[in-house]
């Protein structure tokens, strides 16, 4: 496994069994060699070959969300009208966060791309609709919470 998009799917396989337990104040001080350790455990328990490139991605990832997990919470909040967090999906709430703190974070990242990717993770993983459930949030996000227009 080397590609971006490769990637991104055991980086949301391996956030989804992290939140398991929600994200716990102990987890959001984790260093990144812990991060790291707990990916290297985690692919391995999925029989997953990541070069050093997406683990160093995975890694970087994880670390800010984690860092950053209320605010991409307060976020998502926000966009979600006429939503309450509680009914959505624990599976798109990781998207949601995934994507969301990619598009804050990492701007030489295209925007379109980061949704995308978001949007066919979530047909992979949810439904065929949360793809443009997923496409209307995080469009709005994007628009009106970053002012980009990529």
């Amino acid at each position: 496994m080397s590609t971006k998009r490769e990637a991104r799917e055991f980086c949301l396989q391996f956030l989804y069994h992290f939140q398991l337990p929600a994200f716990s104040e102990q987890k959001k001080n984790l260093e990144t060699t812990e991060i790291f350790q707990r990916v290297q455990e985690f692919k391995q328990t999925l029989g997953i070959d990541l070069d050093t490139e997406a683990q160093a991605y995975v890694a970087t990832m994880v670390k800010g969300i984690l860092k950053h997990h209320q605010e991409l919470e307060t976020i998502i909040v926000k966009y979600l009208k006429n939503w309450k967090l509680s009914r959505i999906s624990k599976i798109e709430h990781t998207i949601f966060i995934l994507a969301i703190y990619e598009l804050k974070y990492h701007p030489e990242v295209s925007g379109k791309i980061v949704i995308n990717e978001a949007i066919e993770l979530g047909k992979k993983y949810s439904t065929k609709e949360s793809g443009a459930f997923l496409n209307g949030i995080l469009d709005s996000v994007y628009k009106q919470e970053l002012n980009r227009h990529d």
